[in-house]
C-alpha cells in the first residue's frame, strides 16, 4: 500500500506549540505562567502522519469543496468600490 506523509495539527498541544510548564516570579514579585515547547511536536504545533492515497484524495476533494465558497476575486476586482459614505447617502435617499 502506498502512503503519503502529511503535516497535521499536534493532538497533544492542539497546535498551540507551547504548553504551561510552571509559575515563576519576576524581579518585581509578580507571578507569571512559564511555557515550554511541546515535547511531541518540538514547539512547531505540527506532527507528521502517514495516510493512504485514498484518504489523501478525500482530503484534496474536501479542500476543493471549501474553495468553492470563496468569493470570485477576479469578478470583484472589476467592480467599483462603494465607500461607507456613499452607502449611507444611498440608504438615506439623498
Amino acid at each position: 500500500m502506498i502512503k503519503v506523509q502529511i503535516l497535521t495539527r499536534c493532538p497533544y498541544c492542539d497546535g498551540e506549540a507551547y504548553l504551561p510548564e510552571d509559575e515563576a516570579e519576576s524581579y518585581t514579585g509578580e507571578v507569571y505562567q512559564r511555557y515550554a515547547p511541546c515535547t511531541r511536536c518540538q514547539g512547531s504545533g505540527n506532527v507528521t502522519r502517514w495516510i493512504s492515497l485514498q484518504e489523501f484524495a478525500d482530503l484534496l476533494e474536501k479542500a476543493d469543496l471549501l474553495g468553492s465558497f470563496l468569493p470570485d476575486y477576479d469578478e470583484l476586482s472589476h467592480k467599483q468600490p462603494i465607500s461607507q459614505f456613499q452607502d449611507s447617502r444611498e440608504a438615506a435617499g439623498i
